[in-house]
């Protein structure tokens, strides 16, 4: 049995603060270190559970967080940036099971620790067939797309009953319960832990009740930008269609090629965000 873990920040144990969030800023360590933690704790459930192999790929921000000379020595990981599928670079057809760590709350649609999409201040919201949607989303169709389910996630309340609504016979392990984007009501590590092994040993368990998250393409993801600045730039990608002013989007045959020309947009777009005014 082969599984992938695809490891994000903001939901991490303990994380709360944009500081512990972000590299190089005061509390990023400790944040670091809770990612590193929490990635171990599923990689310990995952062998409990019978696995043979286990990959992880870092997957926040510049994706060098997770200290490997601190991770399960079971594991295997991807670090690094510029990778083609983001959050899932490394997944195909090979594996049986996805692991969504760490993971946070869309953008804008509850007060989720840290809700974001893919970008920060400079994306609103996401929508995949005019539907809004996070980054779980994304990825858990992304996995489909290979025929591999996603089985088990962790994270605030707000995330996990979100990513429910789309995959609702998910095994949870709910590390914190959000007061606000930037404060939480948190579990200490060592509980914290063993909802996550607890969570990803049940979910291996039971995992032939799983299907992948697959959509029938073609598949639309659009962004909406903060700024104009940042739609006109996106609106650069060959295949893009602006939609309105702050709206541009691309159409793929499967999820794979909607997000990577999604993701071309938004990385353009970005590119001409303005530190003031957006």
């Amino acid at each position: 049995m082969r599984v992938y873990v695809s490891v994000d920040g903001e939901g991490a144990t303990g994380v709360v603060t944009p500081g512990e969030m972000y590299p190089g800023r005061v509390g990023y360590e400790f944040g670091r270190r809770m990612m590193t933690l929490d990635t171990n704790a599923a990689v310990d459930g995952a062998f409990e559970a019978g696995a043979d192999e286990v990959l992880v790929n870092d997957a926040h921000w510049n994706m060098t967080n997770i200290l490997l000379e601190e991770l399960d020595p079971r594991a295997d990981l991807i670090r690094g940036g510029n990778k083609h599928l983001g959050m899932m670079e490394g997944i195909n057809e090979d594996f049986d099971a996805v692991f969504f760590i760490g993971y946070h709350a869309r953008a804008g649609h509850s007060d989720g620790v840290g809700n974001e999409t893919i970008w920060g201040r400079e994306v609103i919201e996401v929508r995949m067939n005019g539907e809004p949607v996070g980054e779980a989303e994304i990825n858990a169709a992304i996995a489909g797309c290979f025929g591999v389910p996603v089985v088990m996630v962790s994270g605030d309340d707000a995330f996990c009953e979100e990513i429910r609504e789309t995959l609702p016979d998910l095994e949870v392990a709910v590390v914190k319960k959000h007061v606000n984007r930037f404060a939480a009501r948190c579990l200490p590590p060592d509980r914290a832990h063993d909802l996550i092994r607890r969570a990803a040993l049940n979910a291996l368990g039971r995992l032939t009740s799983y299907k992948p998250h697959v959509l029938d393409g073609p598949v639309e993801l659009e962004t909406e930008f903060m700024s104009t600045a940042e739609a006109t730039m996106g609106s650069m990608m060959p295949g893009s269609v602006r939609k309105s002013p702050r709206v541009v989007a691309f159409t793929g045959q499967n999820t794979v090629e909607a997000w990577k020309g999604c993701f071309s947009i938004q990385v353009l777009g970005c590119a001409a965000s303005d530190e003031i005014y957006g």
